[in-house]
């Protein structure tokens, strides 16, 4: 299944890409750790090189709602940085993360001197696009909706096994719920529906989806 690419990353020759994480200084986060917090200044951004975050935001009533999950080749906060505004959301570890941190400064330089602005345009445009999609898709049905979110997060964090698409990550019933839109029992129903079914198999830090094909017919 191939990636979606929502990076600048994506649009930079190897080169390029290469040239830009020499800017920056490799860091290392554990399981679980905040790296950035809605609403902090935008000092730096984080090209993830291993593993995998969370993206979230504070609704108006309070709640988390999950924006996205991205891994490997994206270029995390760096809106912020382009804008000279604060955070906009807060982005947590999911696994383990090894990434390259890299000062505004530096890369407001580096996008100069390499005349990168349409692709930071791009990118940008990219996002606000797939965000735009997930107000759309808020309308669906619960099981619609767990769906294609199980569905995508195949496609961005899933290893594929003898056993199906193997999603090992940390995520709760809760996070499920908060980036469909739907409350957590809501969502306990479903899973239990498509456990019945034997399409999924849920563990303690693991989601296995048997079968891809079914679940893409619950989101017809």
């Amino acid at each position: 299944m191939g990636k979606q690419d929502h990076s600048i990353m994506h649009l930079l020759p190897d080169e390029l890409q290469r040239a830009l994480r020499a800017q920056g200084t490799e860091v290392r986060f554990p399981e679980g750790q905040v790296i950035f917090w809605e609403g902090q200044p935008s000092h730096s951004v984080l090209v993830i090189e291993e593993g995998h975050v969370k993206v979230t935001q504070r609704a108006s009533d309070g709640a988390e709602v999950i924006l996205a999950i991205r891994g490997p080749g994206e270029v995390m906060g760096d809106e912020g940085v382009l804008m000279e505004e604060p955070r906009s959301a807060t982005v947590t570890t999911i696994t383990d993360v090894v990434g390259v941190d890299i000062a505004a400064d530096d890369l407001l330089r580096f996008v100069e001197e390499q005349r990168l602005w349409p692709e930071m345009y791009k990118a940008t445009v990219r996002r606000r696009r797939q965000s735009d999609q997930q107000v759309l898709l808020a309308r669906l049905g619960v099981r619609n909706r767990l769906a294609r979110w199980l569905l995508e997060l195949a496609n961005e964090i899933g290893e594929q096994t003898d056993d199906g698409w193997v999603l090992a990550v940390s995520m709760s019933q809760q996070d499920l719920a908060s980036r469909i839109g739907a409350s957590r029992d809501a969502v306990a129903i479903e899973l239990r529906k498509l456990r019945e079914q034997k399409l999924v198999t849920t563990g303690r830090r693991q989601i296995t989806l048997h079968d891809l094909e079914a679940l893409r017919r619950f989101t017809l």
